[in-house]
């Protein structure tokens, strides 16, 4: 039954890093909810909770803290200690606890009271905000440290400051500093936010891009619309992989190493 479940061991490690995918946030997490997935290469070191959703886009670098329940497009970067997506609970019930609408966490029911458990099933209200899925836009950096509430939404492009705390949505290729987080500025000026989002660089390889002068950002764009225009670049089409296919790594990473022409020798 494909139920989300996966174990990975370090063992398994070097062969899925030799086709891009460096896993090692996913050794204690064993579950995934239905509908996740990974876009290779990508790098995962950041600790996923269990059984949480995830949708990792290609190019990502998530190198440190605790993600839940999110879904990230290509090219994001997170520091060591960004927290994304954690639990809320309920601030107008009884009690904030979790044992309200979670009553057989750590199997607390059955310990106290066994003899209710038809009456607490009868009276169970479910807390449905909990952890709604936090929405990481395309080409995102988290700096060290991060807190991103879950269910926001980060805009493709943005950066998010150092210890920043992330409350609410945030608008596309915006900088955010502080707590509450706050937008200081927009990376770039109103027409070269719109050429960015309507071109959607995002969707091809960054290698397949190097024609163009990447630290000059109108000469840049200028030239990935002329390559687009003219066919000259493709989208980028990269292996996904789900939980089921966790369950077998070592044949995943054999499935992965057909489709390259260079296995990595090596981390990098």
């Amino acid at each position: 039954m494909n139920d989300g479940a996966f174990t990975l061991k370090h063992a398994d490690l070097p062969a899925l890093d030799r086709v891009g995918l460096r896993l090692p946030g996913l050794l204690q997490t064993g579950r995934l909810a239905a509908g996740s997935r990974i876009e290779g290469p990508t790098s995962i070191i950041c600790t996923v909770a269990q059984g949480a959703f995830i949708d990792i886009g290609a190019f990502c670098n998530l190198s440190g803290g605790t993600i839940n329940n999110v879904r990230f497009g290509r090219y994001c970067s997170i520091a060591s200690g960004v927290v994304i997506g954690m639990h809320e609970h309920p601030t107008d019930w009884l009690t904030t606890s979790r044992t309200a609408y979670f009553p057989q966490v750590n199997g607390w029911r059955d310990l106290v009271a066994p003899h209710r458990a038809e009456e607490v099933r009868r009276g169970l209200r479910p807390f449905k905000s909990s952890c709604p899925i936090t929405e990481i836009g395309h080409d995102v950096w988290i700096g060290q440290g991060a807190f991103v509430k879950s269910g926001v939404t980060i805009g493709t492009g943005s950066v998010i400051g150092a210890r920043a705390v992330v409350l609410r949505d945030v608008p596309p290729y915006s900088i955010v500093v502080g707590t509450p987080g706050r937008v200081v500025r927009s990376r770039f000026p109103e027409p070269v936010v719109r050429r960015l989002l309507a071109l959607q660089w995002w969707r091809y390889s960054i290698f397949d891009l190097f024609s163009a002068p990447l630290d000059d950002i109108a000469a840049t764009l200028d030239r990935v619309e002329e390559m687009a225009a003219a066919g000259q670049v493709v989208a980028y089409d990269g292996p996904v992989v789900t939980a089921d296919r966790l369950r077998d790594p070592q044949g995943l990473a054999a499935d992965l190493a057909a489709r390259f022409t260079v296995i990595l020798a090596q981390a990098s």
